[in-house]
């Protein structure tokens, strides 16, 4: 099949334990990861999309079916022998994250594929390398990275810690059209604190997106930076809000080849997404009129 956008990544099966004063919850085998979060978009796209992944025969067959009913997105695995899983211990003001199983690299499977107009290369923990970033290059017109799995490490306890090596993200993000960081990742890869210094302190070669949460985003476009104001709207699980935003500006990229509007594309169904639990398709809405309302708020950084 033919498609616009192949968006490579790891799904992955989440334990948490949600732990208060009280008593602790617990919740095993939910299902996550920037495929899956990414492929909720491409039912209230105009584009076709295609979800490359790795997972192990302990992955729930319900969710096998679950992906095989997205509209306008195929969903294509490869067998590992584990699922990759993490442990989530979430406290009232923090929380900790453990890698528990990890599914095989993706490499060999990604480049058996055909390319595409836009491709989303979003790691949970190191399961590409530099091959199939080349591969991405090679093969599509726009990239989108995020960097969050190049950028994690772990400690002696399988905790993961950042685990910043600016020369080799450098070289990985190097023909990228946009990469995207947290806040946090941003402020440790750059070791600055306002705005402007963390948008100049990133490699100036592409398009850096950084994002601010309920707060909305910075961008540099030109050797110039901005700010966008995200919507206000009711949070009931901002879980995956990242994937969607990055899928979404891919998806309006590919269209439009418009990086602004493309941005607010992507905010507009993040905005979406925190207003539902958990992980599911994003409901039909005119996303170019909030588009157009967020480029509204764009500040330039002085």
């Amino acid at each position: 099949m033919k498609v616009d956008l192949n968006i490579i990544s790891h799904a992955v099966l989440d334990d948490k334990i949600f732990i208060t004063k009280d008593k602790n919850k617990e919740v095993k085998n939910q299902l996550g990861g920037p495929v899956s979060f990414a492929s909720t978009i491409f039912p209230v796209s105009s584009i076709k999309g295609r979800c490359i992944t790795t997972v192990g025969r302990d992955f729930p067959k319900e969710y096998l079916e679950y992906f095989s009913q997205i509209e306008n997105c195929n969903f294509e695995y490869n067998f590992s022998n584990k699922t990759t899983r993490f442990l989530h211990k979430i406290y009232e003001n923090s929380r900790a994250l453990y890698l528990l199983e990890q599914a095989s690299n993706l490499d060999d499977y990604t480049t058996n594929f055909s390319g595409a107009k836009g491709c989303l290369i979003s790691p949970v923990y190191h399961e590409v390398t530099s091959k199939t970033v080349e591969w991405a290059c090679e093969e599509h017109d726009y990239i989108g990275i995020d960097v969050q799995g190049f950028m994690r490490g772990l400690d002696t306890n399988n905790k993961i810690i950042p685990l910043y090596n600016p020369q080799i993200l450098a070289e990985l993000t190097k023909n990228a059209s946009f990469v995207k960081y947290s806040l946090n990742e941003a402020q440790h890869y750059t070791q600055k604190k306002s705005y402007k210094e963390i948008l100049e302190g990133l490699p100036a070669h592409n398009t850096q997106i950084v994002t601010l949460g309920s707060e909305g985003l910075l961008f540099s476009k030109n050797n110039l930076n901005y700010k966008l104001s995200a919507p206000s709207r009711m949070e009931k699980d901002p879980t995956g809000a990242g994937d969607v935003l990055v899928s979404g500006i891919l998806s309006k990229l590919v269209e439009t080849d418009d990086l602004e509007i493309s941005i607010a594309f992507g905010m507009a169904l993040a905005a979406e997404k925190i207003q539902m639990d958990g992980l599911q398709s994003l409901t039909s809405k005119d996303y170019m009129v909030i588009a157009e309302e967020i480029l509204e708020s764009m500040e330039s950084l002085e």
